[in-house]
């Protein structure tokens, strides 16, 4: 009777327990200990990331888990043009608390695709933004950055003429 009851029983009880993350999402959990341990520990000394990945294989989003001195998370958002090209690289944006590891609601556009609860960039554009032509198969033509707000830096690739060539 025991030979059924226990194999019976923990297939019951494992829709109950939840070892993942999510499960509709595709990430990638890493933990770096700063401390020896022997076996896995979520009360030693670490640092845990959770990468995130669209159904193509590319990242979306990177969660740096209690990363601040206050144990806030870190949230990097990672957005895509409609060609799928990464334009704009966005600073780490703090976050109210932690949601150990679990991904944030996210906006394909605007200043703040996560979110800035703390006003940490208020009036700011935390990115940098890659001036691209309009075809998917060539490469960035300049750069922009903006430090202060109000004020843009330009880069220029120097393949690419700004002025059309006249023979």
């Amino acid at each position: 009777m025991k030979k059924i009851v226990i194999p019976i029983g923990t297939i019951l009880l494992s829709g109950f327990v939840q070892a993942q993350l999510t499960s509709t999402e595709n990430y990638v959990q890493s933990r770096t200990y700063l401390e020896p341990v022997t076996t896995s520990s979520t009360t030693a000394k670490q640092i845990e990331t959770v990468q995130y990945f669209d159904g193509l294989g590319r990242p979306k989003q990177i969660v740096n888990v209690k990363a601040t001195p206050q144990g806030k998370d870190l949230v990097t958002p990672i957005l895509y043009d409609g060609f799928g090209r990464q334009i704009m690289d966005y600073l780490p944006v703090p976050q109210q608390g932690t949601n150990n590891g679990a991904i944030y609601s996210q906006q394909n556009s605007g200043y703040f695709p996560v979110g800035d609860p703390s006003g940490i960039y208020a009036n700011e554009r935390p990115f940098s933004e890659k001036v691209l032509e309009s075809s998917p198969w060539t490469g960035s033509s300049s750069r922009s950055r903006s430090e202060q707000p109000g004020k843009r830096s330009r880069y220029s690739s120097g393949m690419m003429p700004i002025q059309p060539v006249m023979r």
